[in-house]
């Protein structure tokens, strides 16, 4: 299934899950951001996103403005600008069991951020993996750093955590013993890390509460929760909903 579209999610509270994340696509039509979190503990999940576009520095396939308690997961961003952005104080978010792989600047970009979980995810053939810049008190661990083609990561705060004081990440280019250094501050290094690559796994979803089923009132309650949804993308087999904005298939 292919939905051809760009969302804004502007109520807390909603998750969007995808049945497969290989053939159900978001394509953002390199227009703005695909989906633009303006809110408070979303889940996305199980999905390809992808041809974000815009002039906008923190537009991406995925991006968070002021957005805290958020999960980002089990997806695919490919041929963004960014595969996911956060920026203006989001804060306490996950990032997790994703593919983030040939995008046209970064992977992630962190941007005046605190305390986001970033793990199990291969970050692959960006630019620039992973960009923080002004972001302090990440848990950066786990991920495959894979043939980044000008940097695997930038780090000017020096005040993030790039291993969980056991684990760190695989880089891709490391072929030594002493601790991997992060470009950008001098603080900024990953004092474990790996000698091979992660198996890149599903990872269980954190999902909003109440969560509502399919046969519920729920058409009616996204078309005035969310403005421009208008029909429900089908997760019937987690029972969780998820909404879309202007779709074609």
């Amino acid at each position: 299934m292919h939905y051809y579209e760009n969302v804004v999610l502007s109520k807390s509270g909603i998750a969007i899950i995808g049945k497969n994340k290989e053939k159900t696509i978001i394509d953002g039509q390199r227009t703005g951001s695909v989906i633009r979190i303006e809110t408070n503990e979303v889940t996305i999940s199980g999905f390809t996103i992808r041809n974000n576009g815009g002039s906008g520095k923190y537009d991406a396939g995925v991006s968070m403005y002021n957005s805290n308690n958020n999960m980002i997961a089990n997806s695919i961003f490919v041929n963004n600008t960014a595969g996911i952005a956060m920026s203006s104080s989001s804060n306490n978010n996950v990032i997790a069991g994703n593919y983030i792989r040939s995008n046209g600047r970064y992977g992630i970009n962190l941007y005046s951020s605190l305390d986001n979980k970033i793990y199990g995810n291969q970050i692959q053939q960006n630019q620039i993996g992973i960009y923080a810049d002004s972001a302090r008190r990440h848990q950066i661990y786990s991920n495959n750093f894979i043939d980044n083609t000008v940097d695997h990561a930038y780090d000017n705060s020096g005040m993030n955590a790039w291993d969980d004081g056991k684990s760190g990440n695989f880089w891709s280019n490391y072929k030594g013993s002493a601790p991997f250094k992060i470009k950008g501050g001098a603080n900024a290094v990953d004092n474990f890390p790996l000698s091979g690559a992660v198996t890149i796994r599903d990872v269980a979803i954190t999902t909003p509460t109440p969560v509502k089923t399919a046969g519920q009132n729920t058409q009616e309650e996204a078309q005035k929760s969310t403005p421009g949804f208008e029909v429900l993308l089908v997760i019937a087999a987690i029972g969780i909903l998820g909404y879309r904005a202007g779709s074609k298939r």
